[in-house]
């Protein structure tokens, strides 16, 4: 028997936590991965390693390597006894420790592939002939850190440079997944010779450094051991198309380190459907970066919220939104199956290396900091959410021809103000926004977004249904407090979500849809009891 289940405001019921036994819907926080028996940890012992040794010593515990710069050594347990938690809560209680952590897993950022040889309408979306009427990315040299580069091809990187295998320890950096060889066609793919695709920075060297597994799988150490090489080579920008759902101690004192050092540090926002921006692309020092569809719009699948900086093409492949008769995936040449070909995929994998591919060809105007670098795509982006920066899509789609005019002024003496770019020159963590969005009680419609009305709920045992009409067609999402967005992007005006929730439990939800355009408006929160 159906029996009505009433929405109320926050402040009338608490909320349970909503955890993995309770729903079916993907979760990004589902599970904490991580290297076993391995750990990260910072010692405060000077120069001559001698506490190091000590500790390790005294806790059972093998260098496995140690990272002089970071002043981090990444540890095994001897045992199979101790857990990796616990000598993790035994190390912070020494006082040399600084930090211990375990060495989190990352994964690509990449959402799914299919053969297709298609149109590059992310050139047209940021304005990229506009700008290779001046600058082509030469003379900076992008670091890739990704599954590796393949080199060859029928069409190929134009500047490929000899990188480094931080994963499997060793100097060769070649792809056998294909994803890194997709992410870097999308920055230097040879251009204007009469093959294949356009890079966004054709000029740009590109530095391969291998990070993650042949699965597409890497973990902390490994990247932060990446991200501090590349800046030591002189890499200008470092492209992060992966990430973590945890924050790393160690990954932000390599970033950090990057930034200080002088490069662009860039990083795909995951593409979880989530409210919550993954690492490293969350850090300051970091330029986090969503992905939109075809019609400008952010896609769906693209992380966001506190963290998110600027848009980038991603992709949708769900879509053909310019009826080309063609899914709306990014293109890009790769390996498949040990052969080369042509596919189209879509995420933030793709959208963040078209970002650094802009940072590139600024950086070919002149010899800019990190933090102008952020300003100039700031203060030029094309702005496709609510005025101004906002936690959706950030300060909006990079505009590289409006980029590199601006660079150019600056580079001759002009004014280089922005319309409030972030000064650290990473992440905006909070600015203006007109969204709708509150912490706590019922909020009303984005003035330009689509009006929900008809907000209900019905539950039959563990099964829950919420239901929401809007005036126009629009996405279908929720998002739990603690938990993340869940739904679909298909513009409707008639919403249902169906969920398997715990008996006896409540959550704690807003309801969020996204029109055409991109305009979004929420209802909520409310509270909703099994």
């Amino acid at each position: 028997m159906n029996r009505l289940v009433v929405l109320l405001p926050l402040s009338a019921i608490a909320c349970a936590t909503h955890t993995e036994e309770d729903a079916t819907a993907p979760q990004l926080f589902d599970t904490e991965a991580y290297m076993e028996q391995e750990v990260l940890v910072r010692i405060d012992d000077g120069d001559d390693g001698v506490a190091r040794m000590q500790l390790s010593d005294q806790f059972g515990l093998a260098e496995l390597e140690h990272n002089e710069t970071l002043g981090v050594a990444r540890l095994l347990i001897d045992d199979d006894v101790r857990t990796v938690k616990q000598v993790i809560q035994t190390l912070e209680d020494d006082h040399r420790v600084v930090y211990a952590e375990p060495n989190y897993l990352a994964k690509s950022a990449a959402i799914s592939n299919d053969d297709y040889v298609g149109y590059q309408w992310h050139l047209d979306q940021m304005n990229v002939a506009e700008a290779w009427g001046s600058v082509d990315g030469s003379g900076v040299t992008v670091a890739v850190l990704d599954t590796g580069v393949r080199d060859g091809g029928p069409d190929g990187i134009a500047n490929l440079l000899d990188g480094y295998d931080f994963y499997y320890g060793d100097s060769d950096p070649t792809d056998n997944d294909g994803h890194g060889t997709f992410v870097a066609s999308q920055i230097g793919q040879r251009t204007n010779n009469g093959t294949g695709l356009a890079g966004v920075a054709p000029g740009a060297s590109i530095l391969p450094v291998k990070v993650m597994s042949d699965n597409g799988y890497g973990d902390i150490n490994a990247i932060s051991n990446g991200v501090v090489w590349s800046a030591q080579q002189g890499a200008d920008v470092i492209n992060m198309s992966l990430g973590s759902a945890y924050s790393s101690q160690t990954m932000k004192q390599a970033v950090d380190y990057a930034a200080s050092q002088g490069a662009v540090v860039v990083a795909a926002t995951g593409n979880e459907f989530s409210s919550r921006v993954g690492y490293p692309a969350a850090y300051d020092s970091v330029f986090g970066v969503g992905a939109t569809r075809y019609d400008g719009g952010r896609a769906g699948y693209s992380n966001y919220g506190s963290g998110i900086d600027f848009m980038g093409p991603g992709g949708d492949l769900s879509r053909d939104q310019n009826g080309d008769g063609f899914a709306d995936g990014i293109v890009g040449e790769t390996i498949e199956g040990g052969q080369w070909t042509y596919t189209i995929w879509e995420g933030t994998s793709m959208a963040s290396p078209n970002v650094a591919g802009v940072a590139a060809l600024v950086l070919s105007v002149g010899d800019f900091s990190p933090d102008e670098v952020y300003q100039i795509l700031a203060s030029t982006a094309q702005d496709t959410g609510s005025s101004g920066y906002d936690t959706q899509t950030g300060y909006g789609i990079v505009n590289a021809g409006a980029a590199v005019d601006l660079a150019i002024s600056m580079a001759n003496g002009g004014g280089g103000g922005t319309d409030g770019g972030g000064s650290d020159g990473g992440s905006a963590d909070s600015g203006d926004t007109d969204t709708g969005e509150s912490d706590s009680g019922s909020t009303g419609p984005d003035v330009d977004g689509p009006t929900i009305s008809g907000e209900d709920a019905y539950v039959q045992g563990r099964s829950f249904q919420i239901m929401w009409v809007t005036d126009e067609a629009a996405d279908t999402y929720v998002e739990f407090e603690d938990y993340g967005a869940y739904g679909n992007d298909e513009l409707t005006t008639n919403h249902t979500l169906s969920f398997n929730g715990a008996i006896g439990a409540s959550y704690t939800l807003t309801i969020r849809s996204t029109d055409a355009a991109g305009n979004t408006s929420e209802s909520g929160p409310w509270t909703l009891s099994l």
